[in-house]
């Protein structure tokens, strides 16, 4: 089974996944402030129904809206 790059809202709560692209330069400048990168790797902690998608890198959770994470290009670490 393929590793396959998928965006970060259809990714699964509860995977461990890394940052291959952000396609937007203006999303990957409002990530880059919050600390999210490409090659970042974070546990998709929880997703809001009709809200956020929230992340965690380390004890540190970060709540993302819905259209930032359509440019977010993830893969299962």
């Amino acid at each position: 089974m393929t590793n396959l790059p998928l965006t970060l809202e259809q990714a699964k709560v509860g995977d461990t996944l890394r940052v291959l692209k952000i396609s937007d330069p203006e999303t990957a400048t409002v990530a880059m402030r919050l600390g999210i990168s490409e090659g970042e790797t974070f546990f998709l902690a929880s997703k809001i129904p009709g809200g956020p998608v929230v992340i965690r890198s380390g004890s540190v959770e970060i709540a993302l809206g819905r259209e930032l994470c359509h440019s977010i290009e993830v893969v299962k670490a």
